[in-house]
């Protein structure tokens, strides 16, 4: 069976006065039906880019889809016209965008805004319309749907706007739904709702679900797979358990030596990822995180790593997979891989 979407070796750069930018460097991956995937890494590594590329959202100019194909449901969505994008946008494809109130029309009510949606995909008259924006408002949990109806952005909290985004995007039962950073700026009861609420919504309506995030905390709960950026690149792959119990990439390990766990001990330290990420303009000829990677090689520097398979579906760009290696004991001996 085909997967739902399929992205393969994509590449975009933003051409600026500096230079041009390489925000995605060559990412793949694909998503099944009512499939989730969390796409995590620092802000800058090329997360929310890959999403608005597949939406086809990237500002042009300055941004540029530079190489590689983006397949959703047998339609090549790279070089789809923007007509064609117009009706797969909302319809079969919905993004949830990192901030609610500057994703909602302020001019207009928030009923009237998901009805709007309604009627420009599905072709229903207005008291339709209405009819469904209401269930919609009923079935992300907002009190009083009637009167969420016909209030404004700036009336509702932020849970309720990051809601009321969840039931516009939904409307239309897509295929797929991309949750940019959906929790961002939400406190932690509200982000549980939210989630949980996503969740629902999948299993009533299958629906498959990008999450992008940089917050591992919230992924094990949703998410099927996991992919890990940096830089650009996705350097490892894996299940949920493969990410989070047996990690095999260097960044994913300081990732999760950041993250407070509710299991560990109470005087245990987090401990940050020491550096900066790399300059994209000039990306490095080796492995990115080379520089702030306390196991790295000379041939770290000089090579670009490819993606060692560890195990089925987990796969990690590391040279520390290299058979020739012994792993990290064997790290300080290893100057050059041909």
């Amino acid at each position: 069976m085909a997967a739902l979407l399929e992205v393969k070796d994509l590449k975009v750069s933003f051409f600026i006065h500096a230079g041009e930018v390489q925000a995605v460097r060559g990412v793949s991956f694909t998503l099944d039906k009512g499939e989730s995937l969390a796409i995590v890494g620092e802000s800058g590594c090329g997360k929310s880019v890959t999403a608005q590329t597949i939406m086809r959202l990237i500002p042009t100019p300055p941004g540029r889809i530079m190489d590689g194909s983006v397949n959703f449901a047998g339609q090549d969505l790279v070089n789809q016209p923007e007509k064609g994008m117009q009706r797969v946008r909302g319809k079969d494809i919905s993004m949830i965008f990192q901030d609610p109130m500057t994703s909602l029309n302020p001019t207009m009510t928030v009923g009237n805004q998901i009805a709007e949606v309604v009627r420009l995909h599905q072709k229903v008259d207005a008291a339709q319309a209405r009819e469904r924006a209401l269930e919609m408002l009923r079935l992300v949990g907002l009190p009083n749907p009637e009167r969420c109806y016909s209030q404004y952005p700036h009336e509702f909290s932020g849970g309720m706007r990051q809601r009321a985004i969840i039931a516009m995007a939904l409307s239309c039962e897509p295929k797929l739904l991309i949750a940019d950073e959906p929790t961002t700026a939400l406190d932690v009861t509200i982000q549980a709702q939210i989630l949980e609420l996503m969740k629902s919504m999948q299993s009533r309506l299958d629906t498959a679900i990008i999450l992008i995030t940089h917050d591992l905390g919230i992924v094990a709960g949703l998410c099927h797979r996991v992919l890990v950026m940096y830089a650009g690149r996705v350097v490892e792959s894996g299940k949920v358990e493969d990410i989070y119990y047996r990690p095999q990439h260097p960044y994913t390990w300081g990732l999760l030596k950041s993250v407070p766990r509710l299991d560990a001990e109470s005087k245990r330290r987090l401990v940050p990822i020491l550096g900066q990420p790399p300059d994209l303009i000039k990306p490095p000829a080796g492995c990115a995180f080379a520089p702030r990677c306390n196991h790295a090689m000379r041939v770290c520097l000089e090579h670009e790593p490819p993606a060692f398979p560890v195990e089925d579906g987990h796969q990690a760009s590391c040279w520390l997979l290299h058979p020739h290696t012994a792993g990290v004991g064997a790290a300080a001996g290893l100057e050059v891989i041909s």
